[in-house]
């Protein structure tokens, strides 16, 4: 037993599962708008009459739904796609209701399914954006009904801002985010935020968007050299009560895209419902400790 634990925990450890991304499999779902689309993955494990809600703005679905299977989670996941840049988000999204009929109209599609039941509800709501999807969730953010609602927010190189006369981003363009920062500082939100280093040459960078929100926190980050999921490599880190940024490296186009092709970084912390471990890993976990009471 002694040579075998070793042995078990490396094959276990270096299980492709734990060192790729693989293919998310489930049901899909076409909502009334076009670009929505729900996925009920099948790992999803039934919780009764809740369920957890991840609405993500901007990019592939088939990407998304992947890295959310890397980061276990066993969440209802609805992606919203639009042709353009963030004014395709944020103009329907200025609709301060499109947000909530967006949510209610996932839930009443689920409901409908015949292995969920009529009453289920929404529980932990999750919301993420890549890129220009920051747009819609600039808007979303201005409704303190949906601030209140959002559990968990997820910017993956994905907040931009208007430059003000004094060179740092629009404050009427940050504000929310800067509210929901403090939200997540003082521990009743979860806010992660990550951004490369590409540049905008006429208005605020992601960099420059997590400057101005560490600044409004009173916090700053620390130097690391740190490999993520992926390619993704980062050279800063800054958390403080459930606000955590990551800046990665890069300032090509291609850089930019890693936060969405391993979104699953980010995704796997999220703190929303995740697939109960199967039983292998269980039975090893329990195992551990038992053969060092032994060894001992």
């Amino acid at each position: 037993m002694r040579k075998l634990l070793p042995v078990v925990l490396i094959a276990f450890l270096a299980s492709p599962s734990f060192a790729q991304l693989t293919t998310a499999t489930g049901r899909t779902i076409q909502m009334s708008d076009s670009g929505w689309k729900i996925f009920i993955p099948s790992t999803y494990q039934s919780r009764g009459n809740v369920a957890d809600l991840l609405v993500h703005f901007h990019g592939d679905p088939q990407t998304y739904w992947n890295n959310a299977r890397y980061a276990n989670l066993n969440a209802i996941i609805v992606t919203v796609n639009y042709n353009g840049l963030s004014s395709a988000y944020s103009t329907p999204f200025s609709n301060s209701a499109l947000f909530g009929n967006l949510m209610n109209e996932a839930l009443a599609d689920v409901r409908a399914q015949s292995d969920f039941p009529d009453t289920l509800q929404w529980d932990k709501i999750g919301v993420s954006s890549f890129s220009a999807g920051y747009g819609a969730v600039r808007e979303i953010l201005k409704s303190s009904t949906y601030r209140n609602d959002i559990d968990a927010l997820l910017a993956a190189d994905s907040c931009y801002a208007t430059t003000a006369a004094d060179g740092t981003p629009l404050d009427s363009q940050m504000v929310d985010y800067k509210t929901y920062a403090a939200a997540a500082k003082a521990g009743g939100k979860w806010f992660m935020f990550s951004h490369s280093l590409v540049p905008t040459y006429t208005y605020e960078s992601t960099q420059e968007c997590g400057d101005e929100l560490m600044q409004y926190l009173g916090i700053s980050a620390t130097a690391v050299n740190q490999s993520g999921l992926g390619t993704l490599q980062f050279y800063r880190h800054a958390k403080s009560g459930n606000f955590e940024l990551w800046g990665a490296t890069g300032s090509t186009g291609d850089d930019h895209l890693k936060h969405l092709q391993y979104i699953g970084q980010y995704l796997q912390s999220m703190p929303i419902a995740h697939v109960p471990e199967p039983a292998s890993f269980a039975l090893l976990a329990l195992t551990i400790p038992l053969i060092a009471r032994r060894r001992r």
